[in-house]
């Protein structure tokens, strides 16, 4: 096991948390790069065949909710459709940027108690926002370096 996941397991409470919300925010850029060079994200539902657009701000709302610790602006709601579309395969996102968004998704459960969400999932979508093993190293470190 990577001495830093290792030593992530072991962190407290607190410490996974700032860690969380700092490899996120990393994700949630990610995901703003990307709405922003796209405009509008738009799909095609399977089920009844209609067209389907991407709240780009959804993440930004989830983010927020999670540090407030609650449910603000209904976002558990809005990302019904959006989760079931990606995990259906009518929206497709390049892969870096589904872990993104799922990473930012997860955090919002995880921290509003809308689901049990385990602690190293957040941590392993987050980095995975990112393609090379150099630079999930970089931004694990940084993100401890930052929670102590």
């Amino acid at each position: 096991m990577n001495p830093l996941a290792k030593q992530f397991l072991n962190a407290s409470p607190n410490q996974k948390r700032a860690i969380h919300f700092k490899l996120c925010k990393h994700a949630l850029d990610k995901w703003r790069d990307y709405a922003k060079a796209q405009g509008q994200i738009s799909y095609r539902e399977s089920v009844c065949g209609t067209k389907q657009f991407v709240d780009v701000d959804l993440p930004d709302d989830a983010f927020a909710a999670a540090r407030q610790g609650r449910d603000t602006g209904s976002v558990a709601q809005r990302y019904l459709e959006p989760i079931a579309a990606l995990q259906d395969h009518d929206l497709k996102l390049p892969e870096a940027v589904a872990y993104a968004y799922y990473a930012v998704y997860n955090l919002f459960r995880k921290y509003t108690g809308v689901a049990e969400v385990d602690d190293w999932l957040v941590v392993n979508q987050a980095l995975s926002s990112e393609r090379t093993e150099l630079m999930w190293q970089k931004m694990l470190q940084e993100a401890f370096d930052a929670a102590l």
